[in-house]
Order: C-alpha cells, then structure tokens, then sequence
C-alpha cells in the first residue's frame, strides 16, 4: 500500500475470507499492501479455522491499524465469511479478495476511479486473467467489451449480454458499498452461485463500469477453499432465480432479455425448465445460448476464443 495516505481519497474495504490457509493468506495481504490505492482497510474474514488466524495476522510484517481480523466460530464458506467482513466495512468501496487469486497492483486505483467517473454504475468489472493451478504463469482472457473504459447503463448492459454473451469474473469487481448491501450482500443460502446473484443483480439493477484490462487473476486448481464439486448446482440456482423474483422484481424484464441465465449451463437450465416456478425467466434464448457457449468451449482452445473475441471488438464504446 502506498505510505502516503490520502484522506480525501475514499476508503476502500478489502475483505480476505480464509480458511485453513494461513501461507496463502499473508502472500494475499502483500498484495493488497502493494495496492496504489492509499485509503484501504483491510478485514481478515477467518471462517473457523482449526488454528485462529489473528496472532499470525498481527504478526505479519505489514500489520498496522488499518488491518482487522473477524473470525466465524464456525466454518461456513466463503459468502458467510465475505458477509461477516461486509457487515465491518467502513469503505465507499468494497473488494471481496482471495487467498488464491493474484491481483496487480493497480487493481484498486484502476476500478475506484472508473466507478468515479461513472457515479451511477453499482460495480466495476474487468478482464479476466487466469493461471492454471501453482505455476506463475499468466494468461490474459480479455473480454473484448470495449477499446477503453466504459460505462454501461442497465439496458445497455442487458442487451450487451444478450448479443455476445460473456462472464463476469467476481474476483475482478469492486463494489460500491451501499450497492451491495442494497442486493443482501453475500448470501450463503446460494452457495456457489452467490457471487454470480450478487454481480448480475447489483449489474442489472444499478449499470456497471468496465474496464478493458486485466488486472485480476483466477487460479485454477484442485481442493479450492470455494470448491465446486460438492454443491448441487440446479437446486441453488433454483435458489438464485426464486430470489430475484421475490427480492427483485424491478431487474425480471432485463434480466430475461439478457439471457444470462446461459452463465448456468444447459443442464442447469433444462431442471429450470422443468420447475414451474423458475420456467418463465429461463426462456428458450437462455437455453440456447447456453449450449452455444457450452459448444464453443469444447470446439475451441482459450487460445482461439480469446483471438475471436479480439477479432470482433467494437471499435468504440
């Protein structure tokens, strides 16, 4: 973190949840240390790990008043400890970071101005980055959405996503504080697709700030903390569907226009089909698409879709 504070700039919360990975945990702080962003505080979400964090927190070089430490008596995933530490912030803005995931030292600088230059976007969002498991090597995956940052107003969101479907990697977006909180936060009821609920409703709802650069890092690997495997993946996005037409009425039209449903894959999406309650918003567009992009990733390496998306990238925004 820059030593020359700030305090006119906003104050950005970073939360950290972890849980039984106290090495990846301190490599995660540097990272957010080494931000540009000056005004930052730190909340360490430990989710009952079997050893408590804090004393190896506090003992970590780069430790001052701007870190906290916040800790679950018990383990519950990744949304309830990424809630205990929203539930904290002091911040205008809010990352919810990673153990795994790297970030570039930009990252905050980049997302908070561009959420200044756009007051009426709820989020930023920016290119993906992935590494494959431990390795240290990077591949940039641009999304290709525009040539320079951009704003992107609900509709035009919607029907961005309509006409060339893309994902919206969470650990890539900042949020605006009260905009996150406007949505429930981090909800643990639905599991792996909690980050996703939060992304596209606080996106369709409010617009989102875009910024055509890659500044964070997925890491794919085996025994992740947010580990896919064990959920039922058309029970909770049963879950997330039946959640916006309850809580979020104002985002139904958009959200059926956009056919980002297709984010859950065609099997996912033919149990929606079957379940009368979540059948109307998934729409035959949705389940189209869905096996278009599920097609598309098994005929075509990274490599050629990344090329592709280039190819086609609009001149202007």
């Amino acid at each position: 973190m820059s030593t020359t504070t700030t305090r006119e700039r906003p104050l950005a919360t970073v939360v950290i949840p972890t849980y039984n990975d106290v090495e990846h945990l301190l490599a995660a702080l540097e990272l957010i240390r080494a931000q540009t962003w000056p005004h930052v505080e730190i909340i360490v979400a430990d989710d009952g790990s079997a050893t408590p964090v804090e004393p190896l927190v506090r003992a970590w070089a780069g430790c001052d008043a701007r870190v906290s430490v916040v800790r679950r008596p018990a383990n519950g995933g990744v949304a309830a400890a990424q809630q205990l530490g929203l539930d904290r912030a002091r911040g205008e803005f809010i990352y919810l970071a990673s153990t795994n995931d790297p970030i570039e030292p930009r990252f905050l600088e980049a997302s908070i101005g561009a959420l200044e230059r756009h007051p009426r976007a709820g989020l930023c969002f920016s290119d993906a980055g992935i590494i494959a498991g431990w390795s240290d090597t990077r591949h940039a995956f641009p999304l290709g959405l525009a040539r320079s940052e951009t704003g992107f107003e609900p509709d035009r969101l919607a029907a961005l996503l309509r006409r060339r479907p893309f994902h919206i990697s969470s650990n890539t977006v900042v949020y605006r504080t009260r905009s996150i909180r406007a949505v429930g936060g981090c909800r643990p009821d639905l599991g792996l697709y909690a980050d996703w609920f939060t992304s596209m409703v606080v996106a369709l709802r409010e617009g989102a700030a875009y910024v055509p650069e890659v500044f964070a890092y997925s890491r794919a690997h085996a025994s992740a903390y947010s580990d896919r495997a064990r959920w039922n993946r058309a029970k909770l996005a049963a879950a997330v569907v039946e959640a916006i037409v309850a809580e979020q009425p104002d985002i139904l039209a958009r959200l059926r226009h956009s056919a980002v449903l297709s984010d859950f894959g065609p099997l996912v999406l033919i149990a929606l089909q079957r379940d009368k309650r979540t059948r109307p918003l998934v729409g035959f567009e949705a389940l189209w698409v869905a096996l278009l992009r599920a097609g598309w990733r098994r005929m075509l390496p990274r490599r050629s879709r990344r090329l592709l998306r280039q190819a086609v990238m609009p001149e202007a925004a």
